[in-house]
This record gives C-alpha cells, sequence and structure tokens, in this order.
C-alpha cells in the first residue's frame, strides 16, 4: 500500500510570488518554482527580475517565504 503525502501547492515552472518579511517591511516579487512541493517544503524560486536563484519555504498556494 503506498502513502500519500499532502498536496502539491506549487508545481515545477509555475510563476510563484516570493514573500520576504522583516519586522514590519514586506517585499514582493515574482518568481518561477524550479521544483514541486507541498506547505512547509523547501523550494527553490528563479526571482524573474534578477534572474537570481533562491530557497523559500512554501506557504500556501503560489506563495513561498524566504528568509
Amino acid at each position: 500500500v503506498a502513502s500519500l503525502g499532502p498536496p502539491a501547492l506549487v508545481e515545477r515552472n509555475q510563476l510563484v510570488t516570493l514573500v520576504f518579511q522583516a519586522g514590519g517591511l514586506e517585499i514582493r516579487a515574482d518568481g518561477r518554482a524550479l521544483g514541486r512541493g507541498a506547505e512547509g517544503e523547501t523550494v527553490r524560486i528563479m526571482n524573474l527580475s534578477s534572474r537570481s536563484t533562491v530557497s523559500g519555504t512554501i506557504a500556501g498556494p503560489g506563495l513561498v517565504s524566504v528568509p
């Protein structure tokens, strides 16, 4: 019997929103997922404006929180 994990909220190549929060500051940017995952999992994202790659935690459908 195969066990099922939580559903993926981010798919590979999906456009996502990167969210950076520090204190009262919040910065959002557009990115493209380089992998897939469920809420709470870490995924690599390419920032579309800077073309840099960052890792973040999936916080919701199409939403990735970066440290």
